[in-house]
């Protein structure tokens, strides 16, 4: 029995060997992704990587928060309840400047962490630049006139805003998060753009949602074909060095491959901010047009497969209870934000050119989280903010009008 089990433990590990020599870098990504957290992963997950060159330019600058008309006391109520669930930096600014800041890891404005699920909204930045530069038309033009691929079959009628909006209709990774699982391997896929050119669709474009890499990993290679340039560079030379942003980086597929457009960008915490200021400033960022006037509020506007969503935002109406992770509307109807791993937000109300940065390390499956906590609070506590006008129930016009 015991020779029987040695050979049995002796095939599984020679199988094991076989499996991770394949294909090791799948394997190195999905282990370190298994034992760091998704904001704190270690140099080593970046390899073979690409740099998002930047120009490291001056922080923005502080100011006092009742310069901005925001409370002191509200800012601290938010920051003691971001310091209650798991927060490890939480930062707001407003105009252009900040003005609260609170790290609970050590860090600070600098520090970099991957936000990775950010990226979207970067891909969708660089559509919009790439519109501007006319070398992309419209946004409901076919993917097809970029993506030959997607010419000889029912993918020539998926347009742009379809894979902007994340409801390409093409078919899912599939679930799980096993070694073995789609899910997995479309997230540490060592070639992701044949996976992606390898699914065929399983319903209309336009009419079902599904987030998944390949809608945005899509985006990225239309820029590149539009373009002509690699997709860092053009994203480098158009939107990060513009912004002042320092260098950041992503994670290619493989050594010479792609750099990965959907997940995996390691940035600086401070460099976010300049993002959420050029999303909540009509594509202004310290005064200059960075992205063409009206394309930010296209990103913003809710698309057809789901209201909840634009193009690679989230936005904070309409609230339905059942699929928010909140326990209540946003305070301003306008806010909307960018999510990622840990919990981690980027909330921006452009009525207000507020800005909001929450780092943390949450597991997915907490329930306790509450999405519109802290920025109810900060929002609320503002001088020039003007709550939403109540609106009578119908059934109690009789008390508001006499013998009605």
């Amino acid at each position: 029995m015991r020779k029987l089990l040695g050979v049995a433990l002796l095939v599984l590990a020679v199988a094991a060997i076989v499996t991770v020599a394949r294909d090791p870098l799948y394997w190195k990504r999905y282990m370190l992704a298994a034992l760091y957290a998704p904001t704190n992963l270690p140099d080593s997950f970046y390899e073979p990587g690409e740099v998002l060159e930047g120009v490291d330019g001056p922080e923005p600058p502080r100011v006092d928060p009742a310069y901005e008309h925001l409370s002191p006391e509200s800012l601290e109520a938010a920051a003691d309840h971001a310091g209650k669930t798991g927060t490890q930096a939480l930062i707001v600014g407003r105009n252009g400047h900040i003005v609260f800041e609170r790290y609970w890891d050590g860090g600070r404005f600098d520090t970099e962490a991957d936000a990775g699920a950010f990226n979207a909204a970067l891909a969708a930045l660089a559509v919009g630049i790439a519109m501007d530069d006319r070398k992309i038309g419209l946004a409901d033009e076919p993917a097809a006139n970029y993506l030959q691929e997607f010419r000889a079959d029912d993918r020539r009628h998926i347009t742009l805003a379809h894979l902007l909006s994340q409801s390409s209709g093409l078919a899912a990774a599939g679930p799980g998060a096993g070694p073995w699982s789609g899910a997995s391997h479309e997230r540490f896929s060592g070639d992701i753009l044949s996976e992606c050119f390898a699914r065929k669709t399983v319903a209309a474009p336009g009419k079902k949602w599904l987030q998944q890499a390949c809608d945005v990993q899509l985006l990225a290679r239309v820029v590149e074909r539009a373009t002509g340039e690699q997709y860092a560079r053009y994203l480098s030379d158009r939107l990060w060095k513009p912004i002042g942003a320092a260098d950041a980086r992503l994670a290619r597929d493989h050594a010479s491959g792609v750099a990965r457009a959907d997940c995996c960008i390691r940035a600086r915490r401070g460099d976010w901010m300049r993002i959420a200021e050029v999303l909540a400033n009509d594509g202004k960022f310290q005064g200059e047009q960075i992205v063409t006037p009206g394309w930010i509020t296209n990103m913003l506007a809710p698309s057809g497969a789901n209201a909840g969503f634009g193009y690679g935002v989230w936005r904070g109406a309409p609230f339905v209870a059942e699929a928010a992770q909140a326990s209540e509307p946003y305070a301003a109807p306008d806010t909307h934000l960018l999510k990622a791993a840990g919990k981690t937000r980027l909330w921006f109300v452009p009525s207000m050119r507020l800005t909001i940065l929450r780092i943390g390390a949450n597991d997915e499956a907490d329930r306790d989280w509450d999405d519109s906590s802290i920025p109810n609070l900060i929002i609320r506590g503002a001088a020039d903010f003007e709550p939403r006008s109540s609106q009578a129930d119908p059934k109690d016009l009789s008390r508001l009008v006499p013998k009605h």
